[in-house]
């Protein structure tokens, strides 16, 4: 398959661009894959790590949708796939427990996954069963970038700038988190075996908030973690049963992402020494 990724600066995208079963594929700024002579036209799969960074705070505008705009071009070319990187903030707060599960009612409160799940929709009406939508957990990678407001692009800027990682809430607080370089091997698997409808991708598993930090600070091999508020919020892992039937993907174990983690540290304290 011809398979184009749009959005070629973002996190994502970068790193697909390195992964070896990825590295063939073609990258296009958003803008380029616009543009009427982008040549989509010869293309078998569009997957889109592009995002308008306005849907993140205000309401749902579709002159700011890449995802809409891209399928709109692309509805016409039966043939073609498409495949958007959505959120898990589109499900709205987890119930007990912390599970997100495909079959949930969406109900999010926050604009990014208010605009997100309008997108998921829009592009259903146009693609039907061509489009595929990848609900993500948080994805981590290095991400120490000015500007990046993901949790661990925060808590790598903050543990080089100030040697501490501050969180304002509690650290028993479980999320889901998964790393970019397996989330590249995952999205060449799915590219390859496509199925329309949304699936979640996550580790599947809650790992706590303070567990990521001390990692981190362990790698980095100084630092501290101050805590300045205790509360008990947004707790979510992603139930991924659906995906991994699908396409055949093998789950990380936990250990997986304390390792990764304390890679993590190593590198920001080796880029120090630089």
């Amino acid at each position: 398959m011809k398979i184009a990724v749009v959005g070629a600066g973002s996190f994502i995208a970068r790193t697909l661009a390195m992964h070896p079963a990825s590295a063939d594929w073609r990258y296009l700024g958003h803008g380029e894959a616009l543009a009427a002579e982008a040549g989509l036209d010869e293309v078998d799969m569009v997957i889109n790590c592009a995002l308008d960074p306005r849907l993140k705070k205000q309401s749902y505008e579709p002159g700011l949708d890449v995802d809409l705009r891209l399928a709109q071009r692309l509805a016409a070319r039966t043939e073609v796939r498409y495949v958007m990187l959505g959120t898990r903030m589109s499900y709205g707060p987890a119930g007990p427990g912390g599970r997100l599960v495909e079959t949930d009612a969406a109900r999010p409160l926050h604009p990014y996954g208010c605009a997100r799940l309008e997108t998921e929709r829009r592009l259903g009406e146009l693609l039907g069963e061509r489009l595929t939508v990848l609900r993500l957990s948080n994805i981590f990678g290095y991400e120490d970038v000015p500007g990046r407001s993901s949790f661990f692009a925060i808590a790598l800027r903050s543990l080089r700038e100030h040697g501490r990682i501050v969180l304002d809430m509690s650290p028993f607080v479980e999320r889901d988190f998964l790393s970019v370089d397996t989330l590249a091997g995952w999205l060449a698997r799915i590219a390859e075996r496509p199925a329309g409808g949304v699936y979640n991708l996550g580790a599947g598993f809650g790992t706590p908030t303070g567990r990521i930090a001390q990692w981190l600070i362990e790698g980095f091999g100084a630092g501290e973690l101050r805590v300045t508020d205790l509360r008990e919020y947004d707790a979510f892992w992603l139930d991924v049963g659906k995906a991994v039937a699908a396409f055949g993907i093998d789950l990380p174990e936990p250990e997986a992402v304390r390792e990764q983690c304390r890679a993590l540290g190593r590198r920001l304290r080796q880029e120090l020494k630089r």
